[in-house]
């Protein structure tokens, strides 16, 4: 899952900046391929993976396993109807698809917390809203052809919703467990934050969305609300990890550069700087450092289970190296359209594909060198 995660990642951005330039096919098509084919399948099957450790019990199912795939086929389905194979109406049909499996993933994960080894983990609950949110955006893609006077207003929130509820709540409840494991430091505090802030988050995620789609003033609140969680969250990060996220190696800075990233894209959407496309900010600011950091983190453990723990940490430290000046140009990436700039993706390209020779070389050396490859 995590090589495909980083394939879907420059598949993304190709999609989401080069090819619309290549390619006469609606902006949605390519949206879509990179949203709902890419993202919602791959955080759908990254929860599977996540939610049976934050409730110490057993992994998905048979049928609960495949709810991923179900997610692909809306994915592909939306996919053919906005390169034009099919009528627009069947979008109602590519929802109800993806809705079916955000009920089977609530279900799931609501038998899981109560099945749980002692009380769940905090995240769990953000990863429920992200779900409840994405649910929200489906059944407003749903309406679309039935209510097309109000399209725009559908197609807003829409939008917002998963990019900063569905998406935005996965990746930041994740990010405050994340960084003091790649730090190796723990942090007292996070599941006071996680347990206090969702109702902060989610409430922001709502109130921008809809802000987006009535009366965009009212999106300020909901930016304020989600600048609070993340202005707390930076605030413990740079008490308790600063030396490591100014280090020169390390998956922190990436890990850092993301949360900074994710707060310029909040700033892009509410000074109206995404009307070239949503993902101008968020996609190479926000989802490319996310993808980065965590595959330089868990990498190593997702692909060789087995192993000690001292050649992870050796593994890391490889796939890891010079991290710092990929931080920079997420960083310069996030920040260039907000200062009227339209090359922002170049700096994210640069170190996603570096990342990417990288962690490339490490598995072609790391099964090269292993006895049973003799």
């Amino acid at each position: 899952m995590l090589i495909a995660l980083i394939a879907a990642t420059l598949l993304a951005f190709l999609a989401g900046q080069v090819l619309p330039k290549a390619f006469a096919v609606a902006p949605a098509f390519w949206a879509h391929l990179v949203l709902a084919v890419g993202v919602m399948t791959l955080i759908t099957a990254a929860m599977q993976h996540f939610v049976p450790v934050l409730t110490r019990s057993r992994g998905p199912g048979r049928w609960t396993a495949r709810l991923p795939w179900l997610m692909l086929a809306a994915g592909g389905l939306a996919l053919a109807i906005f390169s034009g194979r099919l009528d627009f109406s069947h979008v109602a049909v590519a929802a109800a698809l993806a809705l079916a499996g955000v009920i089977g993933m609530l279900v799931w994960m609501r038998d899981k917390a109560r099945r749980a080894l002692g009380t769940p983990h905090p995240g769990l609950a953000w990863y429920v809203a992200a779900m409840a949110c994405l649910g929200l955006g489906l059944i407003a893609a749903a309406a679309l052809p039935w209510l097309p006077a109000w399209h725009a207003e559908l197609r807003a929130f829409h939008v917002h919703i998963n990019l900063y509820g569905f998406i935005g709540l996965t990746a930041i409840g994740t990010l405050q467990v994340l960084m003091p494991t790649a730090a190796n430091r723990a942090d007292p505090a996070v599941n006071a934050r996680l347990r206090d802030d969702l109702k902060w988050a989610l409430a922001g995620s709502l109130i921008l969305a809809g802000g987006q789609a009535l009366w965009p003033p009212l999106a300020w609140l909901g930016g304020a609300l989600w600048f609070w969680v993340i202005g707390r969250m930076a605030l413990a990060w740079w008490q308790l990890h600063r030396a490591r996220i100014l280090a020169w190696h390390g998956a922190e800075p990436v890990l850092a550069a993301a949360l900074l990233g994710f707060a310029c894209a909040l700033a892009g959407v509410l000074l109206g700087l995404e009307n070239l496309t949503p993902l101008t900010i968020f996609l190479p600011g926000f989802l490319m450092p996310l993808v980065v950091g965590a595959a330089g983190q868990l990498g190593p453990v997702w692909i060789e289970a087995g192993r000690s723990l001292a050649r992870h940490a050796e593994d890391r430290a490889r796939i890891t190296r010079w991290n710092s000046f990929r931080a920079l140009l997420f960083l310069t990436a996030a920040m260039l359209p907000l200062l009227g700039f339209k090359c922002s993706g170049i700096p994210a390209l640069t170190a996603l594909v570096w990342f990417g020779i990288v962690f490339a070389l490490w598995l072609y050396q790391d099964k090269n060198t292993q006895p049973h490859a003799v």
